[in-house]
């Protein structure tokens, strides 16, 4: 399956943002075609008007074309210090009239009488406009050309002054589109952006329906979630109650078993021992796999959870344990703290993990005659802002490679040794239901911390 990384947010956005862009750039592109074309027929016509204004002063005196322009108008024409402007009148054989000379080009009007056109003059780039006047004297026809030039100067600064003030409007335009559309576009998505937060701030196993107010468009997807929920609930009732319902089936006949063996065997009979053995292993097992299921991080039930005092409990649970101990051969020592350090815990789980511990240390810290190494300690200790619940025995440790393995499912350092496989995989399973970490480490012996964040008190020690 391909997977998507882009969000709602950003598609929406670049949905909106793309189109609005692609738009505001044509619509640039076509003001500024538009304002360009005002203003060249803006100057334009001032050309044209200009050369209107020549001709009011032409006329024919003794068959000749003579010009009479107002003194004012010289002024005007011929105030040409920075070559802002030219003009130039030829008459019809090219007898060059008034103005400035060469200016004029006769093959711009084959085809028309006039014609605006771009022209190069005293190393000036103009524009011009040349058009053809007639006129009439005693029934004859004379002809004269007028033509007028300005430099493109003042017209590119009018257009770029005016696009100018467009790009500023056009980027005003575009900062207030793009704040309405992010605007718009987080107003839209807040109610996923809540619903996001409600599931993020919930615990990953907290399975109660989601009470939020959603809208039209997500009631059917909230609906969903609290149904796939409600499904998950009782799919995890459903497995505990198998999980009982199974423990109490198998414990029967293994019950049955048992006393079977002992009303058929002599309790030193080599068989009844064997048999015994065989059987109060089918027993561990199938506790150990029962438990295993029970504390799968995602079928488990966080209801029977409460704040525990993780000293008091400890201390309790070493009091129920340290005959056991004591009846394998081995001494037993708990370290505890003095101030009150509070866990949110289920108290059957936890009991269950420090049993697996326990049972560990029993097993394998051993010599090669199977007789027990030293002493077995249960302490709490702290570090800088870590509360470390360490089980501890004196056996020979264990290799650096099994160190990282020895958590796994069915994993065993020594297959010389009776056990499931199961019980420090079940540790695992139970520290990460209570949120802490495991770790195995080599310290005169093998010792596995379970590892919370809390804040400690000196430790003192309490021999059972």
């Amino acid at each position: 399956m391909t997977r998507n990384n882009s969000s709602i947010h950003s598609s929406l956005i670049k949905m909106l943002i793309i189109p609005l862009s692609l738009f505001l750039f044509l619509v640039f592109v076509y003001l500024y075609y538009l304002i360009s074309l005002k203003i060249d027929i803006f100057f334009d016509n001032r050309l044209y008007a200009t050369a209107h204004s020549i001709e009011e002063g032409i006329g024919v005196v003794d068959k000749k074309i003579e010009i009479d322009l107002p003194n004012f108008s010289l002024d005007f024409f011929s105030s040409n210090d920075e070559g802002v402007f030219y003009y130039s009148v030829v008459d019809e054989k090219d007898n060059f009239l008034i103005g400035h000379t060469n200016l004029f080009e006769k093959n711009k009007l084959k085809n028309t009488n006039k014609k605006f056109y771009n022209l190069t003059y005293n190393k000036q780039e103009l524009r011009g406009f040349t058009y053809k006047v007639n006129l009439n004297s005693s029934g004859k026809n004379y002809s004269a050309y007028i033509t007028v030039a300005e430099s493109t100067q003042e017209r590119s600064e009018s257009i770029n002054n005016l696009l100018t003030i467009l790009i500023i409007v056009m980027l005003i335009v575009v900062i207030f589109m793009i704040s309405i559309t992010l605007l718009a576009v987080k107003k839209g998505l807040s109610p996923l952006m809540k619903l996001q937060k409600i599931i993020k701030k919930r615990d990953n196993r907290d399975l109660k329906p989601i009470e939020f107010k959603a809208p039209k468009e997500l009631e059917e997807a909230v609906g969903s979630i609290n149904l796939l929920l409600k499904r998950s609930r009782d799919t995890i009732e459903h497995i505990e109650q198998f999980n009982s319902d199974v423990s109490h089936q198998l414990k029967t006949p293994l019950a049955e078993l048992k006393m079977k063996l002992s009303m058929i065997y002599d309790t030193k009979d080599k068989n009844f021992i064997e048999l015994n053995q065989i059987t109060n292993n089918m027993s561990h097992i199938t506790r150990q796999l029962l438990l295993y299921t029970k504390t799968n991080p995602h079928t488990a039930n966080l209801n029977h959870f409460k704040a525990i005092d993780l000293n008091t409990f400890c201390k309790e649970y070493s009091l129920k344990t340290a005959p056991r101990v004591y009846l394998e051969g081995f001494e037993y020592i708990f370290e505890r703290i003095k101030e009150k350090v509070f866990i949110y815990a289920d108290t059957v789980l936890l009991e269950s993990m420090l049993d697996n511990l326990i049972n560990n240390a029993l097993i394998y810290a051993r010599d090669k005659n199977n007789k027990p190494i030293g002493t077995i300690t249960l302490s709490i200790k702290r570090h800088n802002n870590a509360m470390y619940l360490n089980v501890k025995d004196e056996g020979y440790g264990l290799d650096k490679k099994d160190l990282r393995k020895i958590f796994k499912r069915f994993y065993r350092a020594d297959t010389n040794k009776k056990g499931s496989g199961l019980g420090l995989s079940i540790v695992k399973q139970i520290a990460s239901l209570h949120k802490a970490k495991v770790l195995a480490s080599n310290d005169s012996g093998l010792k596995i911390s379970i590892i919370f964040n809390h804040i400690k008190d000196d430790c003192t020690s309490e021999k059972f």
